[in-house]
């Protein structure tokens, strides 16, 4: 099952970024110093697919947005397997960016 607190280390060709995000019970919600992140995420067997929007929250050029853009949508997909999760995607605004995530659980 998908659900807890996670360190998210996220990419794109542009950059990478971490910050952390909570599951449960089909919402998303967590951030950065810079950005905050909000979606769903729907479990089917070992399939997660997921849509998360990202939104600057705070203008620090030392946290500039993995897709260039300061809001996005991303939707993806990936699994989870013990305290570790994987998902793929691409944001609607930039889709010709690969979108990988790699999270690590720290809490239920």
């Amino acid at each position: 099952m998908f659900k807890g607190l996670y360190k998210v280390e996220f990419k794109t060709p542009r950059r990478k970024a971490i910050g952390i995000l909570y599951a449960a019970d089909g919402k998303l919600h967590g951030g950065n110093s810079a950005f905050a992140y909000v979606g769903s995420f729907k479990e089917n067997g070992n399939t997660i697919t997921a849509v998360v929007s990202s939104m600057r929250h705070t203008h620090d050029p030392n946290h500039p947005p993995v897709f260039g853009l300061d809001r996005v949508t991303i939707d993806c997909q990936g699994s989870a397997k013990g305290e570790f999760a994987t998902f793929e995607g691409t944001a609607a605004e930039a889709p010709s960016l690969c979108f990988k995530a790699f999270l690590t659980r720290i809490s239920d």
